[in-house]
């Protein structure tokens, strides 16, 4: 069985208590299908049910788990000597900046999903990788470094649907870098 994790996420700039706390009630609906749906494939014979049951389970538990990475990045937490994060980061895309604004590029992408940036535990790259609704897109072998939401129910009690690039910016704004760096490091591997 699988518990809700409770999150200890202070006051945000551009994301209201409020919002955070629906979003908070979606993940543990995640959590609760993600626990029925085990039990249901635990006790079905019928291969055609189970398929669906298993197909559902993708949907249902990669909910659960990003929303985990999503509020966890908001989450206070001790800091990290040194930046390998930062020092990849600038490698690969030349400045802090430039990688986010990739991730602003992506994010903006029409349609739900999520913005997800992966370590490739073979090369050590990171990836910045649209996957939408919470399965489509999934990559195999990578360590979720960051989460962002950008299904509507993640910002609309705070912006608009037009106001999603306001939205993204506030998440951007609120990141627990120490939270980053820490998926980030070797010794977490």
């Amino acid at each position: 069985m699988y518990e809700e994790k409770k999150f200890n996420i202070g006051a945000l700039q551009g994301l209201s208590e409020k919002q955070i706390s629906e979003h908070l009630k979606l993940y543990a609906g995640y959590v609760k299908n993600t626990n029925e749906l085990m039990g249901k494939i635990k006790n079905e014979d019928d291969a055609y049910t189970l398929s669906e049951l298993r197909r559902r389970l993708g949907f249902e538990f990669n909910g659960m788990r990003l929303h985990e990475y999503y509020f966890g990045q908001f989450e206070a937490s001790t800091p990290v000597s040194g930046s390998l994060l930062r020092t990849e980061i600038e490698a690969q895309y030349g400045s802090v900046q430039d990688w986010q604004d990739k991730v602003v590029a992506a994010a903006m992408s029409r349609g739900i999903g999520w913005v997800l940036v992966v370590k490739d535990q073979e090369t050590g790259r990171l990836i910045i990788q649209w996957v939408s609704d919470h399965d489509i897109g999934m990559l195999a072998g990578v360590r979720v470094i960051m989460a962002l939401d950008v299904w509507e129910h993640a910002y609309l009690l705070d912006y608009l649907p037009s106001g999603r690039k306001d939205y993204i910016n506030a998440f951007l704004k609120n990141l627990n870098w120490a939270v980053l760096e820490n998926r980030f490091s070797p010794l977490n591997n």
